[in-house]
């Protein structure tokens, strides 16, 4: 009996082996012992057979990965991670996914901005909330006593897609060899590396480790890091591949031309990235197709590294309406920015059945003011109408002459909110009661439709006469009529501008500003925004974090707002532009002091102390309406989504910090 046990056991480990190879299992003959007589009993029911199990390998990986495992052409996943206590964990959404599949998607235009924001890690990045920052390529960092000094630590063991360690060398490259490089326009020193009118230095202090040095404290220096795509993708210079095009490092280059090239990742399949997904394909203007990075860094919580999804698809189209039939038909998997307006909302939701989308609705634009009509400070052609637009009465005028439900009704369908010009009312300065108090009053401040209240102010003003054949008030100065002018332009998006615009134009002039829109094309209002000469424009303010964007609440020379002569000052080192004086100077003092600061939460005290000088001095934007949701549809088996984020402000760069490398397709 004993032979007998040990043949079968034989026999099973023959056929399991064969299962597992893929080879057919030959018919097993057991031996045959000699019959003896027995007993007749009674029949039983039959027995079903026994069917052995065959062990299917689970690994910590996707298959496909695995298969290039199994035939070695690919390290095991263990050698291809970081040093184990470096590497990111992502919390699920919902749940561990499965592996396996396409994600479909568009973006409109070749620079791929708005699919950078999906798939793109930063050294810093935003946490899902949007409630503060934590590490990303950078797992740590420290400061020294005064804040003059930041150190970053990179992850131990991060890779390069092609398997190459990623390490401070690379770092240098983008210093020493682009940013530093005069003949290399592409790539020059980083705006947020100027610091009381100097530009940092920086340290390398071994593989691992990088040191900023600041001519002033500079204690939001992580931050920076976090704020958009744009400022760590000229950092993401893998030394390896980039140097042999550099006329530096190869004689043969007699020039940067190609250099400029090689370096623009998402159309070069060979420049090796950190992120979860690299360029395998690209056609100019048709597609660019994305595969899993092998090396990629990050795990889920049962130890399985991600990305779960094998490829990304992303196909360009420029026109917006081709953008919306495309999600409507059910040829993309997800849409966050590529059909951007609100407007579209109830069109998705009664074509969503048909096509397997699923609304998140607590997606938002963030914006305190879509649209707004941005007020030039800082004119510098007419020294009248300088004098004016630096009057309140005349703002705040402006501002109560317009009925905001109507427009919202008539721009949004409703599904805005009236209200004044703010930043986002997520922001995490106004976390706090206090913070919340404060933007409450600000987005009710001086918003309310009331005409004669308007005209008291614009009267207030020194606009008290008028034509009598027309009714439009006239200049103090010249007694001609005064006329304002509106730039349009693109900014929060042409049809929105064009439809607002011509909502303003009766409401102002029927207190007696004649009020003209200008429809130049979009380089000239640039230009007049740039030089200082628009008198009114229109705008799209959202804004999540003001120390690193913070030019809508306080001039710091980053980006032109409402003071464009400031701005230009401190731009320059005082080479252009005017000094700051009153509210601007009052407004940078601001910015500077909490720069100094090196808590967050007194940092926020700075902003709530600037809100209220908008409050008692503003408006200095004329907002209209916020609070807009967004037109978020995913497809129903795509999971581990958040319910939540902002698509108005780039810089937190949504929906890239909700992980989307954990995205997966479930598959009951």
């Amino acid at each position: 009996m004993k032979k007998k046990i040990l043949w079968m056991s034989l026999s099973f480990l023959l056929v399991a082996a064969l299962v597992l190879t893929g080879c057919p299992a030959p018919e097993v003959v057991e031996p045959v012992e000699p019959v003896v007589p027995v007993e007749p009993v009674e029949p039983v029911e039959p027995v079903e057979p026994v069917v052995p199990v065959v062990p299917v390998v689970v690994t910590p990986e996707a298959p496909m990965l695995w298969e290039l495992v199994e035939q070695g052409l690919l390290p095991p996943v263990e050698e291809r991670l970081p040093v184990p206590e470096d590497i990111m964990v992502i919390e699920p959404v919902e749940e561990v996914g499965q592996y396996g599949g396409t994600l479909r998607m568009q973006h409109e235009a070749p620079d791929m901005g708005t699919l950078k924001m999906t798939i793109l890690d930063t050294g810093v990045m935003w946490n899902r909330d949007l409630t503060g920052y934590e590490p990303g390529i950078f797992k740590a960092w420290e400061f020294n006593e005064d804040g003059t000094s930041a150190t970053f630590f990179l992850r131990r063991g991060l890779k390069w897609s092609d398997g190459v360690p990623f390490t401070t060398e690379d770092l240098r490259f983008w210093w020493e060899d682009l940013a530093l490089d005069e003949m290399f326009p592409d790539v020059p020193p980083p705006a947020w590396g100027y610091v009381a009118g100097e530009l940092m230095t920086v340290d390398f202090i071994d593989e691992y480790t990088i040191r900023f040095n600041f001519a002033a404290p500079n204690w939001i220096a992580p931050m920076q890091f976090a704020s958009g795509f744009w400022i760590w993708e000229p950092m993401m210079t893998p030394r390896h591949y980039l140097e042999q095009f550099h006329p530096r490092y190869n004689p043969e280059e007699g020039d940067y031309e190609l250099l400029a090239e090689k370096r623009i990742w998402y159309q070069n399949p060979d420049h090796p990235v950190l992120f979860a997904w690299g360029v395998v394909e690209y056609e100019p203007g048709v597609r660019v197709v994305f595969e899993r990075n092998p090396y990629y860094w990050k795990v889920d919580t049962a130890g399985n590294q991600l990305p779960y999804i094998d490829r990304v698809v992303s196909v360009e189209v420029a026109d917006a309406e081709v953008r919306l039939l495309r999600l409507l038909s059910g040829e993309i998997d997800f849409n966050f920015r590529a059909v951007y307006s609100p407007k579209e909302i109830p069109v998705l939701l009664e074509a969503a059945e048909a096509t397997g989308l699923r609304h998140l609705s607590g997606w938002i634009n963030a914006a305190g003011a879509w649209p707004a009509a941005a007020v030039n400070y800082e004119l510098v052609d007419d020294m009248y109408l300088r004098a004016l637009f630096q009057d309140k009465n005349f703002r705040r005028g402006l501002s109560h002459a317009l009925n905001r439900n109507h427009i919202n009704d008539v721009v949004w369908f409703g599904l805005g909110t009236p209200q004044q010009f703010t930043i986002s009312e997520d922001s995490w300065h106004f976390i706090t009661p206090e913070g919340r108090a404060i933007f409450e009053e600000w987005a009710a401040s001086y918003a309310q439709y009331d005409v004669e209240l308007a005209n008291q102010l614009l009267d207030a003003a020194g606009l008290d006469a008028r034509d009598p054949a027309t009714g439009f008030r006239l200049r103090a100065d010249t007694g001609e009529v005064f006329e304002l002018i509106l730039d349009i332009g693109s900014w929060g998006t042409e049809e929105i501008n064009e439809v607002t615009a011509g909502l303003l134009k009766p409401y102002w002039e029927a207190v007696g500003i004649k009020t003209t829109l200008n429809f130049a094309p979009a380089a000239e209002i640039d230009l007049r925004w740039a030089e200082a000469t628009y008198m009114l424009r229109m705008v799209h303010v959202a804004e999540m974090d003001l120390w690193t964007y913070p030019d809508w609440v306080l001039p710091s020379g980053m980006n032109i707002r409402e003071w464009p002569m400031s701005h230009k000052y401190l731009a320059t080192g005082g080479e252009l532009g005017e000094p700051l004086t009153g509210v601007a100077k009052a407004l940078n003092d601001l910015f500077l002091a909490g720069l100094a600061e090196p808590d967050d939460q007194k940092r926020h005290r700075y902003v709530l102390d600037a809100v209220r000088i908008h409050i008692d001095e503003g408006p200095f934007i004329i907002g209209i309406t916020g609070g807009l949701p967004m037109p978020v549809f995913v497809k129903e088996n795509l999971r581990n989504v958040a319910e939540f984020g902002v698509l108005g402000p780039w810089a937190p760069q949504c929906p890239g910090v909700q992980n989307p490398e954990h995205w997966f397709w479930k598959v009951d």
